[in-house]
């Protein structure tokens, strides 16, 4: 098998995760033209609103628990394997979900796929953020979440044009297609090797060096570049193993590197993401566009078109990321969701009582205006910062927890947004706008920024002052990485280097930025 290297590799791991996230968008939107389908409501005996909420919420409580699951397995099996395990389990729930026959069947199938949907969001982001290069590691993350947005719109215009062909193919396909994408990961994590953290972590330092050799230097692995790479990563599991800190319970122990206020963090991020209200216009787009008055045809090409949008304003961070921060962007996604959802809500009221088609209109522009910003910020901000955040040895367990926080949010908005519909209309959207603002001192008050900084550097952001001055002491004859001046071409430049003194990264990393 070619063994791939420098940008290549680089690019092959972006693509697992993008391809990883586009199927978790896919499964996101897939039952948004499924469930106004006549065909499938029969078939279920015409369930009543709540209980659509609840077949729909229930696949969050399975990826949820296929979230808290992967901690432990991921650490112990490694992050690749943790990936085939969760495609495994995603295919035969949806294998069983697609010959569906009954509600009880349906709702057992979504709990499957949920769990094995689960597995693979608390795990792909840790192993893009194990591997990424601290200069681009947001916007590799960022464009995965970009592929999200790109599965939702698969799922709305693959459905769309099933909806002209009618009966039973129409959502039966849809459901079986999620299988397609489930293979092409598998068939990924061949190509790809494991993180050179994992290994580490595990005294596979030879398969470590080699690892990061593909990735920054060619294959050399007696480069200084790469031997810089593995002595950081080194003396940080070195570090944690001194201080025996590996299981849940530290987690949740405040210790020398805080690690209770980061998964706090962690897990806040995430519920921020789904209690902003998002999923009332992923899974039940279509039914916004029904209730600005649109016929079943013209709200399912609505929602494709969205899908567009949505994923313009995914672009945007990948290009920012890595100047404007995470903080900033975080701030001002939250205070235009907050505008752009009472905007909704008063459109939707004006409809009510006015009847008017400019405010049907208005209610679906304000939707897909919100659907851009929520894209261009909460997206990819919420996975991008847990996978940033957490130690080598607690960073699964963490982003688990993190990702099961999402996974609990997202059951309660699917939950109840079609009862909040039904009892309080356009209120829901008032609703979520208010949460939205609630969050912003939040976020002010309480998230460092993490730009920039290597996931090692990240670590003393949280320590206190002894372990600090502990790591600047063990550090203080190497050089460190640094996002001013990392080089941008360093498996090109090799042959240009390798004659010249060793100079990328000079700078410690100043108690100050710590």
């Amino acid at each position: 098998m070619v063994k791939l290297k420098g940008k290549a590799l680089f690019n092959a791991s972006t693509c697992l995760a993008a391809i990883g996230f586009l199927l978790f968008g896919y499964d996101q939107g897939v039952m948004s033209g499924i469930l106004p389908n006549k065909h499938f409501i029969d078939l279920m005996q015409a369930p009543s609103s709540a209980m659509i909420g609840f077949t729909v919420a229930i696949y969050e409580l399975g990826c949820m628990a296929g979230a808290l699951m992967t901690g432990r397995l991921s650490d112990m099996v490694g992050r690749r394997n943790t990936i085939r395990i969760g495609c495994v389990i995603l295919i035969i729930g949806a294998v069983i979900q697609t010959a569906t026959q009954n509600l009880v069947m349906t709702i057992v199938s979504r709990v499957i796929t949920g769990v094995g949907n689960g597995m693979n969001t608390a795990t792909i982001p840790v192993y893009q953020s194990e591997i990424s290069p601290p200069k681009s590691r947001g916007a590799h993350v960022c464009f995965e979440c970009a592929l999200l947005v790109v599965g939702v719109g698969i799922a709305y215009w693959l459905e769309y044009g099933l909806h002209f062909v009618g009966g039973e193919v129409a959502w039966r396909f849809p459901l079986a297609f999620q299988n397609f994408f489930a293979l092409v990961l598998i068939a990924g994590t061949f190509v790809l090797p494991e993180t050179p953290r994992w290994l580490v972590s595990h005294d596979r330092d030879d398969e470590a060096k080699e690892v990061l050799a593909r990735l920054w230097t060619d294959g050399d692995i007696t480069h200084p570049r790469c031997i810089s790479e593995y002595e950081e990563i080194k003396e940080g599991v070195d570090f944690e193993r001194r201080e025996n800190i590996s299981s849940y319970k530290d987690l949740f122990t405040k210790g020398k590197f805080n690690n209770r206020k980061r998964v706090l963090l962690g897990m806040l991020s995430q519920m921020i993401q789904q209690l902003g209200g998002i999923n009332v216009t992923t899974y039940y787009l279509t039914d916004v566009m029904l209730q600005a008055g649109m016929d079943y045809s013209t709200a399912m090409l609505m929602a494709g078109i969205d899908s567009i949008v949505y994923f313009i304003g995914a672009l945007v961070p990948i290009f920012i990321v890595e100047r404007v921060g995470r903080r900033k962007i975080m701030l001002w996604g939250l205070l235009f969701q907050a505008i752009t959802l009472a905007c909704v809500g008063g459109c939707q009221k004006a409809n009510s009582d006015y009847g008017t088609s400019a405010a049907g209109n208005g209610a679906v522009a304000f939707t897909m205006l919100y659907n851009f910003m929520f894209g261009a910020s909460w997206l990819g901000m919420a996975w991008l910062y847990p996978a940033e955040i957490f130690s080598t040895a607690l960073r699964a367990k963490g982003n688990s927890l993190s990702t099961a926080s999402n996974w609990l949010g997202n059951f309660i908005v699917a939950m109840i947004a079609p009862v909040l519909f039904e009892y309080i209309t356009f209120w829901t959207y008032i609703l979520f706008a208010g949460l939205n603002l609630f969050f912003i001192p939040m976020v002010y008050l309480w998230f460092p920024e993490t730009k920039g900084l290597s996931l090692e550097q990240i670590e003393m952001l949280f320590a206190i002052d002894e372990v600090k001055n502990d790591m600047q002491s063990i550090r203080s004859d190497r050089v460190h990485h640094n996002y001013d001046n990392e080089k941008k071409n360093d498996v090109e430049d090799i042959g240009q280097r390798d004659n010249e003194p060793y100079v990328a990264h000079k700078e410690e990393v100043s108690t100050k930025n710590l």
